[in-house]
């Protein structure tokens, strides 16, 4: 017989369409981060002010960069009624910004030189092997100025 804790410590690890394709967007990002010379430091960092996707550093240069990944997903291979890049709003800018600072704060590290990107991942229906990553570095400025 199940019990109730086993009934819901399997409700809990259910996650909804939405939160898959976030999921699959985050790993997506992360491969084309390392595959294009990033060296990955956190995933999810999450602190009162705000949270951060990824944060990586680009090797050549030692940048500390913060990623906000978006992802869209599309049933029939049309492009989303909204990109995934326009969906990081002034707010999420902010709360992206405040995050970052207290990473770099908490590591003795705010002389470190820092630039915030948003990777935008597209998922054709399903198919969640063969995404279409779009990476704009420096999307935005410590003031959450788009670039």
């Amino acid at each position: 017989m199940v019990g109730i804790f086993d009934f819901l410590r399997k409700k809990a690890r259910r996650r909804t369409p939405r939160q898959e394709t976030g999921r699959a967007g985050e790993k997506a990002a992360e491969k084309h981060l390392r595959a294009s010379g990033y060296r990955i430091l956190a995933r999810n960092v999450i602190y009162r002010q705000g949270e951060v996707d990824l944060v990586a550093q680009e090797k050549r240069s030692g940048t500390v960069c913060f990623v906000e990944v978006r992802s869209r997903a599309t049933g029939d291979g049309r492009e989303p009624d909204v990109s995934p890049e326009e969906t990081v709003t002034p707010a999420k800018r902010r709360r992206i910004i405040s995050a970052a600072r207290k990473f770099l704060a908490d590591r003795h590290a705010t002389e470190q030189a820092a630039r915030f990107d948003v990777l935008a991942v597209r998922f054709a229906g399903a198919d969640r092997k063969h995404p279409d990553v779009r990476h704009y570095a420096g999307a935005f400025d410590v003031t959450g100025r788009i670039l």
